[in-house]
């Protein structure tokens, strides 16, 4: 019963809503005082952060009794992104990663259009200009959360 019960926690487990950012700073949004341009042409990591802490992404977990890590890249035009997320904590890094769980495709423009509106994610997803690929199977990604995020962003149960 116990077992049962602590697996039971980590499937229904409630979202992280302290979730750590910049060692406990506020988080801001890096397209603040900039023209859409200006944001594209300043596209880094902390777009790719403020854009998965919006998605969600700090309430991934490790699956129970296991210390795989969830992991995303990110593909935005040419660049590539990795993600991690530890003890809730998003690490963005630029470049590929081995092991990840999905893939998320879109352009800069798209991902700027995400940042300045987080109302925008789901209608850039829902009409096609942004992908989500899953690389894990099913279960891998309920036991790290990743299903309440992909349904959110693709519509699918």
């Amino acid at each position: 019963l116990v077992i049962v019960g602590v697996i039971a926690y980590y499937f229904v487990k409630p979202e992280n809503k302290s979730v750590s950012n910049s060692g406990g700073k506020v988080l801001v949004n890096p397209a603040v005082g900039l023209t859409f341009e200006e944001a594209v042409a300043k596209f880094d990591e902390n777009f790719v952060y403020y854009l998965l802490y919006n998605i969600g992404a700090g309430s991934l977990h490790s699956p129970p009794f296991r210390s795989a890590i969830p992991k995303i890249e990110f593909y935005i035009d040419n660049d590539v992104y990795n993600v991690e997320i530890i003890d809730g904590q998003i690490n963005v890094k630029k470049g590929e990663i081995e092991g990840e769980d999905i893939i998320i495709r879109t352009t800069t423009e798209e991902a700027v259009k995400m940042v300045l509106d987080k109302n925008y994610v789901a209608e850039s997803f829902g009409n096609g200009l942004s992908s989500i690929e899953l690389v894990a199977g099913k279960l891998e990604l309920a036991s790290k959360g990743y299903l309440k995020i992909y349904g959110e962003l693709s519509g699918a149960e």
